[in-house]
């Protein structure tokens, strides 16, 4: 097949195989029979020169080379539609938009179980994507650039030309042990504090741990006997151990009967870890995005955070 002649929808049938996991969902979601979509993956397969997907009992299963593929295009699929979506109106009610978001999955715990109930009334047909393992500040603001996410949440906002950045939140935060805590009783002093061993989240802000880029005052050295990338792998550590660790409060409200902890305000003055929502500029004009950024102040304003 001449490649001037080919099909670009295919490809965008391929991507919904892939991403809705199987055919007859697929075809659910693009309102075509599931024969039409069978027949469309078929021709791709020809078209690249060997099977994309293998059969496994009643289902379908990607080869290696159909999840190469999906890698290489979605992306640029991605880019095509939000292209096409800016001169469009939006209609949340029939839209099929999928917003892709590079977050934390200690926000994404907090924020995506009511984002996700709030979507399936107003917007049944769309969704959330979020994208893993991008924590590094240069690695998501290239992704915006290249409108390979849509929005990022983050302690800290993308200060560089060219991003637009609006609080969404603040997070108090909190000191948090084991119930029975051999030297800690109903109060936690700043000398205390220091003298025990903590395990930190390995997350920074400003190029700094959390808990000092929020002090106005300069902060002893903790002694750090383990770093977590997770508040709940924290707390849980801290729960079968002397060790502190400064975590939100909205987190440690959700572990502290069943870790049976308990927990205590910072033993200094500080502000509250703030949570930031940042997109690039040129997604101003995007109605779906702005309509999706409102939803999620929606959603922040009706979680106890604080």
């Amino acid at each position: 097949m001449s490649h001037s002649h080919i099909d670009l929808n295919l490809f965008r049938i391929f991507d919904r195989v892939m991403t809705e996991k199987g055919v007859s969902a697929a075809a659910a979601s693009l309102e075509m029979t599931p024969a039409a979509i069978s027949q469309a993956i078929r021709r791709l397969s020809d078209l690249i020169g060997e099977p994309l997907f293998r059969r496994d009992g009643r289902g379908i299963i990607p080869t290696s080379r159909a999840l190469a593929l999906h890698r290489e295009i979605r992306t640029a699929l991605h880019t095509m539609e939000r292209s096409l979506l800016l001169n469009q109106a939006f209609d949340p009610l029939t839209s099929q938009r999928i917003f892709r978001i590079a977050s934390h999955p200690d926000l994404d715990l907090l924020l995506l179980p009511a984002l996700l109930a709030h979507l399936a009334r107003v917007a049944p047909h769309c969704r959330v994507e979020s994208v893993p393992g991008m924590f590094e500040e240069h690695l998501r603001q290239q992704a915006l650039r290249l409108r390979n996410i849509d929005l990022v949440l983050a302690s800290t906002a993308l200060e560089e030309t060219g991003f637009c950045n609006e609080s969404l939140l603040t997070l108090e935060l909190r000191v948090a042990c084991r119930a029975d805590h051999p030297r800690i009783g109903e109060s936690l002093d700043f000398e205390t504090f220091f003298a025990e061993e903590h395990v930190v989240w390995d997350v920074r802000r400003k190029d700094d741990w959390v808990i000092r880029s929020l002090s106005d005052q300069a902060l002893p050295p903790r002694k750090i006997a383990y770093e977590s990338n997770a508040l709940l792998t924290a707390l849980s550590l801290v729960s079968q151990t002397e060790w502190l660790c400064v975590v939100s409060q909205w987190h440690v409200e959700q572990m502290r009967d069943t870790l049976r902890l308990k927990d205590f305000p910072l033993p200094w003055a500080s502000s509250h870890c703030p949570v930031y929502i940042s997109w690039h500029q040129a997604q101003g004009r995007d109605p779906a995005l702005q309509w999706f950024i409102r939803q999620l102040h929606l959603i922040s304003a009706g979680v106890p955070l604080i």
